[in-house]
């Protein structure tokens, strides 16, 4: 399939790893669905549309149908937020005429590009192939490809990578990986806020771009950056960009930083046809340079813009939600933060572990007593009786930690248990180290043939080379993904979707494995069951030093939407005793967990104190 440049980054290939079910909204008949009745008949497309949005709910419904001027779309989770917007954007083709390549729509992960065309290529075949659905970055790169020269690029620039960006830093500056490291990531604030609070950082910038410049390297925020750029010092180009894209639609909008709000008003004009739908207590990206106040903004930006909510929950029980509810709603709030669907069922599981390992081992026990047990093993050890009436599988299964070291625990334990999981981050797949070595053997290799074969040459000469098999064809696997994607053997514009990529692209909801996320990463996926593990104060929430108001508060949304991945039972578990930061300590329970209403936690039978060794060895004779 051959599409426009400009429109490639995302793929012009449904993604067929995304899951159709997550985000789940209802079916006809459901609780708050309005009733299904026969198509319009405006000819084959347009009674389809008609037949889709009967199967939405009043609310979504009402969203939908709103397809001129500036829209804001209010979405708590489970509230059929990807539905409604997929199916916003099938109605204004089919019913009212717009073109596919001129309705934009942006989010913020590649995952969550692919999971949007595949849904639209369902509701309208045909038409998703030629729409451009992008992430900021790739839109940023698509635009660039077009229009470098006026940002000043030369037409052959390459997106550098985290590792390449930090030894160029090193080198200029002439200081330590860990400097280098730090001042990166003091740099990649600067370019999404525009806000430099340190004069010897403006140095650092000014020389970092310089030497980036000097190899027709950009970064990652420069992807952004420099449209805005190309933009601003081109109004023709601004104009054309707007005739181009005449509906532009934006998912998890709290999610944007400043930089993306200026790229958008410069796509969109004030009252122009921009709908954006997000949630505000879903914001946990500050670290990141978002901000929620961008709400705010959009109506500075857009007066008189419309704003619709989505408030049902359909995806969690009603114990779920109502926990969650309350829990994000403590800030005084009188709206209630979501409304119930599903009946109130199974409490809360609260479990204190004697440690980090116990914390481990209390997973795998449950997730065995979940599944009925696995193995013959795990019931001869009557660790579970080998029943199960759930039909539950590994793959519904999540644990979710705050920080990315908690994963050893619980992978050493599921390992031990013969239990398959699959440990997912957002880390750029391009700092793998085996990713990074099949790139540079990749280097080597001639220009000729496909992609993939290009690929599969270098890993073999790889392997010949002493490479480690295992990590080799891991990393083949998600490079000759990326590269079947590609509508060129063009190796530049390979390497730059590379550089866009992230673990959790990778993550694969077919497969039958336990799934091991931090918080972060588990946004926008949703798993029958789902342990938080951490609940202690300093880990979640995660504090360094004195607390800060902001973070507490950021920290609050990040457990929120931990809690509100779980649709059938939900796990809370913290360790008295916990390897953290070089050593072991030992920490008070979490206030997260003071916050939850008693009546909907269950207990669990605490596991008995460490035990501390003897000051001397007794003697046995």
């Amino acid at each position: 399939m051959s599409c426009p440049l400009f429109y490639l980054s995302e793929g012009c290939t449904p993604d067929t790893r995304a899951d159709p079910g997550l985000d789940k909204a209802p079916s006809p008949g459901a609780a708050g669905a309005a009733p299904t009745s026969p198509a319009s008949g405006r000819g084959t497309q347009a009674g389809a549309s008609a037949h889709l949005l009967d199967r939405l709910d009043p609310d979504q419904r009402a969203a939908a149908e709103r397809v001129e001027g500036p829209l804001l779309i209010v979405a708590g989770p489970g509230s059929g937020k990807t539905r409604t917007l997929t199916h916003r954007i099938a109605h204004l083709i089919a019913e009212h005429g717009a073109a596919p390549d001129s309705c934009l729509a942006i989010t913020f992960t590649r995952r969550a590009a692919a999971e949007m065309r595949e849904r639209l290529e369902a509701l309208l075949p045909g038409a998703a192939a030629r729409m451009p659905i992008h992430t900021f970055h790739s839109l940023g790169l698509a635009l660039l490809r077009e229009h470098g020269e006026a940002a000043g690029l030369h037409r052959d620039f390459r997106v550098a990578g985290e590792a390449e960006r930090a030894a160029l830093l090193q080198d200029v500056l002439e200081v330590s990986r860990t400097r280098a490291e730090r001042l990166l990531r003091a740099i990649s604030r600067v370019k999404r806020t525009g806000a430099l609070a340190e004069l010897d950082l403006a140095e650092a910038l000014a020389r970092y771009d310089e030497a980036l410049a000097l190899r027709n390297w950009i970064d990652f925020d420069d992807l952004v950056g420099r449209s805005i750029a190309a933009l601003e010092g081109d109004p023709g180009l601004v104009a054309l960009t707007r005739d181009r894209f005449r509906h532009v639609s934006v998912d998890e909008f709290q999610d944007v930083d400043d930089s993306q709000v200026r790229l958008l008003s410069l796509l969109v004009p004030s009252g122009g046809n921009l709908c954006v739908i997000g949630d505000p207590d879903q914001a946990i990206y500050g670290f990141r340079g978002a901000d929620a106040s961008c709400f705010d903004r959009f109506h500075r930006d857009h007066p008189g813009a419309a704003v619709i909510r989505l408030r049902r929950n359909y995806r969690s029980t009603g114990t779920i939600v109502t926990a969650a509810s309350r829990f994000i709603g403590a800030d005084g709030r009188t709206e209630p933060a979501a409304e119930i669907v599903r009946a109130m069922q199974d409490r809360i599981s609260v479990h204190a572990a004697a440690s980090d390992k116990a914390e481990a081992e209390f997973v795998v026990a449950e997730i065995e007593a979940l599944l009925g047990g696995h193995s013959f093993f795990s019931i001869d050890s009557g660790r579970s009786d080998g029943r199960s009436d759930d039909q539950l599988g590994f793959g519904d299964i999540a644990v979710l930690y705050r920080t990315d070291a908690q994963a050893e625990a619980v992978a050493e334990a599921l390992g031990r248990g013969g239990m398959p999981f699959k440990k997912s981050s957002l880390a750029p797949l391009a700092e793998d180290p085996a990713v990074q070595a099949l790139l540079a053997a990749l280097e080597s290799e001639a220009e000729e043939g496909p992609l993939p074969q290009q690929l599969q040459r270098a890993a073999e000469a790889l392997r010949r080379d002493g490479a480690d098999p295992a990590s080799t064809t891991a990393a083949l696997q998600r490079l000759a993904l990326i590269a079947s994607r590609q509508d060129s053997d063009d190796r530049t514009a390979f390497l730059a979707a590379v550089a866009l990529a992230t673990e959790a692209d990778f993550w694969d909801p077919r497969a039958d494995r336990v799934s091991l996320l931090t918080l972060h990463a588990a946004k926008g996926l949703e798993f029958p069951v789902v342990f938080i593990l951490g609940l202690e104060d300093g880990v979640l929430p995660l504090r360094f030093g004195e607390a800060d108001p902001a973070a507490t508060a950021e920290e609050r949304r990040l457990f929120y939407v931990g809690m509100t991945r779980a649709m059938d039972r939900l796990f809370l578990c913290r360790a008295r005793e916990r390897r953290w930061r070089g050593g072991t300590v030992r920490l008070e329970v979490s206030p997260f967990l003071g916050e939850i209403e008693a009546e909907l936690l269950a207990h669990r039978r605490p596991d008995p104190a460490p035990r501390r060794p003897a000051e001397r060895q007794l003697s046995l004779f």
